[in-house]
């Protein structure tokens, strides 16, 4: 079905848009929540909370954007809330760290047999909440800017500008590591 349609019927109320909504994008929804929050029953709490607060939250959405990218703003900002309200970090999930690892190093020094996936994880885990996901959306979900302005409501400008100090954040944390690995060696 049209997402317009889907969109509309979900405005009305209908139960069946509900379930053809959580039909096409739950798994999403719950891959985001999980790497926010690398806990699997956490996820699933903001997997529920999410598709809970679709009913009501769908009267405040435009249409201007997907409704895949929507949802993604509400998963994102309750993993946030989640994350604040426990003052926890949590890791991006290792399945996407080699994608991550490129975007940050380029595709050369990612594949260098001295690389420390460990090494990364803490790089990864230095960054701010917020920022981790920003770029696992940018670089594993291969979303774009624009959708990542309209998911986290930051001009494309300041999207590109985080994504950038993130990846230099990520090199120069490995790159010192690694310097000191050999001076210590």
């Amino acid at each position: 079905m049209d997402e317009k349609v889907i969109f509309q019927y979900l405005r009305e109320g209908s139960r069946e848009a509900l379930a053809m909504l959580w039909e096409a994008h739950s798994g999403h929804v719950l891959n985001l929540a999980f790497r926010m929050l690398k806990n699997r029953d956490e996820a699933e709490d903001i997997l529920m909370d999410v598709f809970v607060q679709v009913p009501k939250a769908i009267q405040g959405f435009r249409g201007q954007s997907a409704i895949a990218t929507w949802l993604y703003r509400l998963t994102v900002n309750a993993c946030l809330m989640k994350l604040r309200g426990d003052k926890r970090h949590r890791e991006l999930e290792e399945e996407h760290l080699d994608v991550i690892v490129e975007s940050a190093l380029g595709k050369e020094e990612s594949s260098d047999e001295n690389f420390d996936p460990e090494l990364l994880e803490m790089g990864l885990n230095a960054l701010q909440a917020e920022t981790r996901s920003m770029l696992w959306l940018k670089d594993a979900e291969d979303l774009d800017v624009k959708d990542l302005a309209e998911i986290y409501k930051m001009p494309e400008g300041t999207i590109k500008a985080r994504l950038s100090r993130a990846r230099t954040f990520v090199r120069n944390y490995l790159n010192e590591r690694k310097t000191n690995f050999k001076k210590g060696a």
